[in-house]
Parts: structure tokens; C-alpha cells; sequence
């Protein structure tokens, strides 16, 4: 029996740590999802809105885990199988949205380049005619230092008739100077690779997880089999505590 329970213990302090970590890599998968969910909204104009949808995900399954984490917490300490077990069950309900989640931003990653060429396109048509589209594409070329979308010839070929815009340019003391470099190329790293962040960085969530999981099932068995051997031998099923401390003077009032 008492073997039974130190097995138990190391377990439960095992379990414990991992959850433990569990919600710190919760709460920095919140942050992370919030950073990106900022830095795709400045480019809506140029990315699909199943990018942005992708961080609202992101950051609405690391609140749930959160506290289905805490909900595990406490059932571990108080050694609540049921608790355990349904900790165990929601979690993997999580699990597989994770995968679904990761699934959904690997795709999205190899579709990065068809998707600024086919939205660039559109950008640049309406460049003077959309006073959004015009301060999105002024605002890209001026973050990215570049000009057009594969180059500033670009501008010639879709608005032969204007000057270039003035973002284009490195310097504008002797007339317009233009960045060499499009911005589709910067625009698809930029894009891209903080898709595959998401995609990877869920990935590692995913299988750290599967051991929370896991070593949570493995407790909720053992636990369950414990308490029924107390039972059986008529003792209490609760947590142990301390046993009292023996008294050997009387007291002295």
C-alpha cells in the first residue's frame, strides 16, 4: 500500500509541474496570438481574413486551455478522479482543435505568395481611386523600403499616366529616387514567416499536450485502483495527510 502511494505522489508532482508549465505556454501562446493578430491587421488589405481568424483561434483556445488547465490543477491536488478524468477528456477536445488549428496555418503558409500576388494586384489597380487601398500600399512601401510588387516598373505598367508615390522613393531632393526591390518578396518572409510560427509553434504545444494528457490518465487509473484497495481495506479514500503527533507527556494545565 504504501509503495502504491509514493507511486502515486511522484505522479501527482510529475503531472503537477507539467500543467504548471502548461498554462505558463498557454499564456505565451495568448501573447503570441494577440502580437500577430496587431501585425496582420496592419495588412488586411494584402492578406485573406482566414490569417486574421487564424490568431483569433489562437488566442480563444489559449484562454480555454488556461483555465481548463486550473480545473486540472485543482483536481489533481484534491486527487478528484473524476475531476482527472474529465480534465483528461476536454483536453484532448483542445488537442484536436490544436491540430485542426495547425493543420489550417500549414496550408495557409504555402498559399503566401499566390495570395499577395492575386491581392497586390487589386491594391495597386485602386491605388488612386481607394483612399484605403492608397494609404495601405503608401504604409507597406514605407515599412518594407520598397516600391511596386515585383519592382517600381510596376507603377508604369499600371499607372503610366502618374508620377510615383512619394513612399516609393529613397529620396525625393533631385526627384524621385524608387527602392529597387518589390514588395512581394518582404511582404511573402513578413507573411509567411510568422505563418509558419503559428504552424510550428502549435505543432510543440500540441505534443507537450498529448504527455499532459497522458500522465493525467495514468494518475486518474492509478488513483481510482488506490482508492478502491483503501476501501477495501476499510480505510478513507481522501488525500493523505500528517498523521497526529503522539503525546507522550500529559498535558500540564
Amino acid at each position: 500500500m504504501r509503495s502504491s502511494r509514493k507511486a502515486l505522489n511522484m505522479i501527482k508532482y510529475l503531472i503537477l509541474m507539467l500543467t504548471f508549465m502548461c498554462v505558463v505556454i498557454e499564456i505565451i501562446q495568448i501573447v503570441v496570438g494577440a502580437v500577430l493578430h496587431r501585425l496582420f491587421a496592419t495588412y488586411t488589405v494584402f492578406i485573406d481574413n482566414d490569417f486574421v481568424r487564424a490568431t483569433h483561434f489562437l488566442i480563444a483556445v489559449g484562454i480555454v486551455l488556461v483555465f481548463l488547465s486550473i480545473f486540472g490543477f485543482a483536481g489533481i491536488i484534491f486527487e478528484n478522479v473524476i475531476m482527472i478524468f474529465l480534465y483528461s477528456g476536454m483536453f484532448g477536445l483542445m488537442v484536436i482543435l490544436e491540430i485542426i488549428l495547425a493543420s489550417a496555418a500549414f496550408s495557409m503558409y504555402n498559399r503566401v505568395d499566390s495570395m499577395l500576388t492575386r491581392r497586390m494586384n487589386i491594391a495597386i489597380q485602386k491605388f488612386f481611386s481607394d483612399r484605403f487601398m492608397r494609404a495601405s500600399f503608401n504604409h507597406m512601401q514605407n515599412e518594407m523600403n520598397c516600391c511596386g510588387i515585383q519592382s517600381y516598373a510596376d507603377w508604369a505598367n499600371f499607372h503610366p499616366e502618374r508620377d510615383l508615390p512619394n513612399s516609393c522613393c529613397r529620396r525625393v531632393d533631385d526627384g524621385c529616387m524608387p527602392h529597387e526591390r518589390g514588395c512581394h518578396a518582404p511582404m511573402s518572409d513578413f507573411i509567411g514567416s510568422r505563418t509558419h510560427m503559428i504552424a510550428t509553434g502549435t505543432v510543440i504545444i500540441i505534443v507537450f499536450q498529448v504527455i499532459c494528457i497522458v500522465t493525467a490518465i495514468i494518475m486518474g487509473a492509478r488513483l481510482s485502483k488506490y482508492k478502491q484497495q483503501l476501501r477495501a481495506a476499510g480505510m478513507s479514500p481522501g488525500p493523505v495527510t500528517a498523521p497526529e503527533p503522539i503525546m507522550t507527556e500529559k498535558p500540564k494545565y
